[in-house]
C-alpha cells in the first residue's frame, strides 16, 4: 500500500551524490504574483472515452459550471462588523445548505513550520504562528479545480478548498465531550444574535444565518476521531524559511517529528500522507538569489511536491493603499471562534482595530501557493489512492471471491484474526469475528482493510465522487456491524445516507424502477435510526447525533413530498431525544426548520389538480399547511420566551399566510376557538414588547408591519386590525400579568419538547394575559414585559 510515485511518507534524501533531475519550473520565480495563477497548467478534461456524453452531463449537472447552485448573496445591511461576523451573507434557497454540505467536507491539510517560519508570521500580526496566515486563504481556491472520478471522468469545481490545521492538532485526539461542543455552539448563536439589530429577520422559506451558522460549526467542530478519517490529514507542509540556519538539517528534523517523533500518528490513523516542502522567502531581509539556489536544491530532492513562497515580513498598515483584509475564516470550531472573539472585544476595548490587514502582494503569492498545492499534488495524489485501493481491496470485496469470504468469516470462522494483531491481543482479550477491530483500544489499524475502505470512500466524499462512496459506505455496514464496532457503524451509515442524496446523477423519485432513482425512504429511516442510535446510547456522541440527523433532515428536504415529510419526522425526534434542549437557540431554530419543511411539503400541480377534484379537504390537508402554521406559532412562542420579539413577529407572519393559504383559511383561523385566542394573546404579547421598544426612542426593533406597524384608528376585530388586538395606545396601558403552562402530561411530568404550550384564557382586550416561558440558560433575563428593566438582547 506504500505509495512510490507521489512522495507520499517517504523520508527526504538529501544526499549531495544523487543525480541532479531535470525538473521544469512550473511558475518563475521573478513573475508577477497577479499574473502567476494564470500561468498554472490546468490538468486536461477526461479521456475522449466519453465523448459527447461528457460534455452533455457537465452541462446538466452544472450551474455555472459548479453543480452547487448559486453563490451566497452578500446582504449590506449585515456587512463586517467590528468582531468579525461570520453572518456577513445570508444563504437564500436549499442549494445553499447543499452547497455548505459539500463544502464542509474538505481535504485537511497540516501544516508544520520552523521556528523561523512561525516568528515571521507573527511579526506579521499573526500571532498563532505560520498556520494561521495561511488558514483563510485554502478555503477558497482561485479558479476552478479538476478532478477525475473514479470511472475517469473530469469535472471542474470552482468552490474547491482545503482546510489547514496545525499538524499536532491533526493527528492528536483531544478528549472532547458531544455536549461540550453542543454548549459551544449553543454560545456562539447567543453572542450574535445579542448583536442582532433587527434589520433582517428571515423567513420560512429563507435560511436564517443562525441556522446555517448551527450547520456549519456542528460540521467544523469535531476534533480528529478514530472512526472517521475526514479530520485525518491528506498532506501535510513542512516549512522553512529562508534565514534557517541549517535548511536541510531543519528540514530532516521535522520530517522525523512528522514521521516518528512528537507528531507522529497513532495507530489509526495512516502515516503515509503525502508530505509538501515549502520554502518561505521574506522579500524585506533576505537575498532572492540565495533563497533561489536552495528552492532548487529542493526541487532536485523533491521534485514537483515543493514550493517558494515570497511574503514580506512588514506589518501592513490599516490605510496602506497597498492592504487588504484578510479574508474572514469559515470553518473553525466554536470554542476557537468564542475565544477570538473574546480577544476581539479586549482589542476593541483598547481601541485598536481588530481586522487583521495584509498586503496584497502576500495575499496573492498565498493564493498562488495553495491552488498550485491543490491541482498539482493534493488532488492527484488523492486520485491515486482512490485508484489504488478500489483497484487492489474494494474491487475483490465486491466480486464472487470477497463475498465468499466475508460469508465464511461471519458465519465459517475461517480467516479468523491476522498474523500482524493475534499476537498482541491473544492474551489481552478474545478478537472479534474478522480479528481486525481491537475492542479494547476501540479503534482499526490504518493498515487494515476496514480502514483502506472508509479511508478510500472519505476520500471519495471529499473528491465529491458520491457514487463511489456511497456503494463503499454500503459495503463497510455490514462489516462494521459484524465487528460490533459502533460508533464506525454510526459513522458510515450516517456518511452513506449524506452521500446517497448529494449524488446529482440520482433522480429525485424514490419509486422508479430504473437504475438511477433513490433507494427507498425506509433505507434512509433505518440508517438514521442505527446512527442516532449508536451515537447516543452506545457512544454518547450527541452532536455526532444531532450532526448526522440535520445534514440528512437538510438533503431529504428537497427530495419530494415523502422526503420532506420523512425530513420533519427527523427534524422533530431530535427535540424528542433533548439533542437540542428547551429553551434554547438550538431548539427554535429546528422548530423554524420543521415548519419549513412541511410549508414545502406540496404535491404536484397535476396531483393537486386531481386532489382537487377528488375533495378540496383532502388537498388542503395534504400539503400540511396546518402543521406548518402550528410551527411557525410554536417557534414564535419560544422566540417570546428567549427574549426575541422582532423574531416572534416574524413567525406569526409567516403562519398568518400559511392559513392564508388554505381554501377555506377564514374557516381556519376562526373556526378553532383556542387556536385563535392563542395567536391573539401571542401577537398581544409581541405587540407589547415591541411597543416598549419604541417608547424608549429604540430602533431597528420593528419586524414586519402587520404586528408591528397597526393602525391606531383600528378598532378590536375590525378589518385593518386582522387578529383582533386592539391599537397600540390600549394595549400599553392594560396589566400585564404572567402565567405558564405547568399542567401535567400523561405519564408524569410537565409539558416539555414540541408539546409544551401556553396556558392562554380567552380574554378580551381590557385584560389581556401575557404568556412567557423560562428565560435561556446561556444569560439570565428579567421578565421582558416590564419596563423599568433594561432588555438589551432583542433591541
Amino acid at each position: 500500500m506504500t505509495s512510490q510515485g507521489d512522495g507520499a511518507g517517504q523520508p527526504p534524501n538529501l544526499q549531495s551524490s544523487l543525480p541532479s533531475l531535470d525538473v521544469r519550473k512550473i511558475r518563475a520565480i521573478d513573475e508577477s504574483p497577479e499574473n502567476s495563477t494564470s500561468s498554472l497548467p490546468f490538468r486536461p478534461a477526461s479521456p475522449a472515452v466519453l465523448g459527447s456524453r461528457s460534455s452533455t452531463l457537465s452541462g446538466f449537472l452544472s450551474r455555472s459550471n459548479s453543480p452547487n447552485g448559486r453563490s451566497s448573496l452578500s446582504l449590506a445591511r449585515f456587512g463586517r462588523s467590528s468582531t468579525a461576523s461570520p453572518l456577513s451573507s445570508v444563504a437564500d434557497g436549499n442549494d445553499e445548505i447543499r452547497t455548505l454540505i459539500v463544502r464542509s467536507f474538505s481535504p485537511v491539510v497540516g501544516v508544520l513550520a520552523s521556528r523561523e517560519t512561525d516568528a515571521l508570521a507573527e511579526e506579521k500580526g499573526f500571532k498563532n504562528g505560520f498556520v494561521s496566515l495561511l488558514q483563510p486563504y485554502g478555503e477558497r481556491i482561485t479558479g476552478k479545480v479538476v478532478v477525475r472520478d473514479s470511472t475517469g471522468a473530469s469535472r471542474s469545481w470552482d468552490d474547491f478548498g482545503v482546510k489547514f490545521v496545525g499538524l499536532g492538532a491533526a493527528v492528536q485526539e483531544r478528549a472532547t465531550k458531544g455536549s461540550e461542543i453542543l454548549e459551544n455552539v449553543e454560545d456562539l448563536i447567543e453572542h450574535y444574535l445579542e448583536q442582532h439589530t433587527g434589520e433582517f429577520v428571515a423567513g420560512f422559506q429563507e435560511i436564517s444565518p443562525y441556522y446555517r451558522l448551527l450547520l456549519s460549526r456542528l460540521a467544523s467542530s469535531q476534533p480528529p476521531s478514530q472512526h472517521e478519517t475526514l479530520s485525518h490529514p491528506v498532506a501535510a507542509i513542512i516549512a522553512i524559511s529562508s534565514s534557517t540556519a541549517n535548511p536541510i538539517e531543519t528540514l530532516r528534523n521535522l520530517y522525523s517529528q512528522s514521521a516518528q517523533g512528537s507528531f507522529a500518528s497513532p495507530p489509526y490513523i495512516n502515516p503515509e500522507y503525502l508530505r509538501y516542502y515549502l520554502l518561505v522567502h521574506d522579500d524585506d531581509k533576505d537575498d532572492l538569489a540565495k533563497s533561489s539556489a536552495l528552492f532548487d536544491q529542493m526541487k532536485r530532492h523533491f521534485g514537483l511536491h515543493c514550493h517558494l513562497l515570497r511574503l514580506r515580513s512588514a506589518i501592513c498598515a490599516q490605510d496602506d493603499e497597498d492592504g487588504e483584509e484578510v479574508p474572514q475564516q469559515e470553518w473553525i470550531a466554536a470554542s476557537t471562534e468564542l475565544s477570538k472573539l473574546q480577544k476581539t472585544t479586549q482589542l476593541i476595548e483598547l481601541d485598536e482595530n481588530p481586522i487583521a490587514t495584509i498586503f496584497s502582494t502576500d495575499a496573492a503569492n498565498i493564493r498562488t501557493f495553495a491552488r498550485e498545492l491543490v491541482s498539482q499534488s493534493i488532488v492527484p495524489h488523492m486520485e491515486q489512492r482512490i485508484s489504488l485501493w478500489n483497484e487492489q481491496i474494494a474491487s475483490r470485496r465486491r466480486g464472487i471471491s470477497g463475498r465468499f469470504m466475508s460469508l465464511s468469516k461471519r458465519w465459517g470462522g475461517i480467516g479468523l484474526g491476522s498474523s500482524r494483531n493475534s499476537s498482541a491481543t491473544s492474551l489481552a482479550a478474545p478478537t472479534s469475528s474478522s480479528g481486525n477491530y481491537d475492542s479494547i483500544q476501540g479503534y482499526y489499524r490504518w493498515d487494515t482493510s476496514e480502514a483502506f475502505l472508509r479511508k478510500m470512500a472519505d476520500f471519495a466524499t471529499m473528491l465529491r465522487d458520491y457514487k463511489l462512496a456511497a456503494s463503499t459506505y454500503d459495503m463497510l455496514r455490514s462489516d462494521y456491524s459484524n465487528d460490533k464496532a459502533w460508533k464506525y457503524l454510526a459513522g458510515v451509515n450516517e456518511m452513506c445516507s449524506i452521500t446517497t442524496l448529494l449524488n446529482p446523477l440520482l433522480s429525485s423519485s424514490t419509486t422508479s424502477s430504473s437504475g438511477k432513482s433513490l433507494p427507498k425512504l425506509e433505507t434512509f429511516d433505518t440508517m438514521l435510526e442505527a446512527a442516532s442510535y449508536s451515537y447516543l446510547t452506545r457512544c454518547n456522541e450527541p452532536a455526532l447525533a444531532l450532526r448526522c440527523v440535520l445534514l440528512t433532515c437538510e438533503l431529504l428536504k428537497v427530495r419530494g413530498r415523502l422526503a420532506s415529510e420523512l425530513a420533519s419526522k427527523w427534524a422533530i425526534r431530535t427535540l424528542e431525544m433533548n439533542l437540542a434542549p428547551q429553551s434554547t437557540n438550538t431548539h427554535v431554530l429546528i422548530s423554524e426548520r420543521i415548519a419549513s419543511c412541511y410549508a414545502g411539503n406540496r404535491p404536484s400541480s397535476a396531483a393537486a389538480t386531481t386532489a382537487h377534484t377528488i375533495s378540496s379537504n383532502s388537498y388542503t390537508l395534504s400539503h400540511r399547511t396546518r402543521h406548518a402554521a402550528l410551527w411557525s406559532l410554536t417557534s414564535a412562542e419560544e422566540w417570546m420566551k428567549l427574549g426575541r420579539a422582532p423574531f416572534a413577529a416574524a413567525r406569526i407572519d409567516d403562519a398568518q399566510e400559511l392559513y392564508e393559504r388554505l381554501r377555506h383559511h377564514e374557516a381556519a383561523m376562526y373556526g378553532f376557538k383556542e387556536m385563535h385566542t392563542f395567536m391573539n394573546d401571542l401577537s398581544l404579547t409581541v405587540r407589547m414588547k415591541l411597543g416598549q421598544a419604541r417608547q424608549r426612542g429604540l430602533s431597528g426593533t420593528s419586524a414586519t408591519g402587520r404586528l408591528v406597524e397597526p393602525d391606531r384608528g383600528d378598532t378590536p376585530g375590525s378589518t385593518g386590525d386582522p387578529l383582533g388586538a386592539g391599537s397600540m395606545d390600549e394595549i400599553e396601558e392594560q396589566p400585564q400579568v404572567e402565567k405558564i403552562d405547568t399542567r401535567p402530561v400523561r405519564g408524569g411530568g410537565v409539558y416539555h419538547g414540541h408539546h409544551r404550550s401556553l396556558t392562554l384564557n380567552n380574554t378580551s382586550v381590557a385584560e389581556p394575559v401575557v404568556a412567557l416561558g423560562p428565560t435561556s440558560p446561556v444569560r439570565t433575563r428579567g421578565d421582558p414585559l416590564q419596563a423599568d428593566q433594561v432588555d438589551d438582547g432583542f433591541e
